[in-house]
């Protein structure tokens, strides 16, 4: 039969290197309120990232907010694709700037 001793200090173990995990992640790995980290793996990456996200700010200076949209809802997904980065806040940015623009009225020509 199993020692209960063996048990909980095996238990004890895991609970202490989980709270070293979580601490270590919340420390190096998120911005102090959070919001997880992410860094590009190379420059050539955030470089097509931010090329697609300058589309994006000029489908929006030309008032073409249903192009932009469709543009910024195909690059939601841009994590799965590893040469491409773009930040999450970046493009969250960028849907913001599109909600306003669209509620904004447009002014009479």
């Amino acid at each position: 039969m199993v020692n209960l001793r063996v048990i909980l200090i095996a238990f004890a173990v895991m609970f202490l290197g989980l709270i070293l995990w979580m601490g270590y992640f919340f420390y190096f790995r998120t911005d102090g309120r959070g919001h997880v980290l992410r860094v590009a793996d190379n420059p050539a990456a955030a470089a097509r990232g931010q090329q697609l996200l300058g589309r994006a700010d000029a489908l929006l200076q030309r008032q073409r907010y249903n192009q932009a949209q469709a543009l910024l809802d195909s690059l939601r997904d841009a994590d799965a694709n590893p040469a491409m980065f773009i930040s999450t806040d970046e493009l969250m940015q960028r849907f913001d700037t599109l909600r306003v623009r669209r509620a904004r009225p447009q002014p009479a020509p």
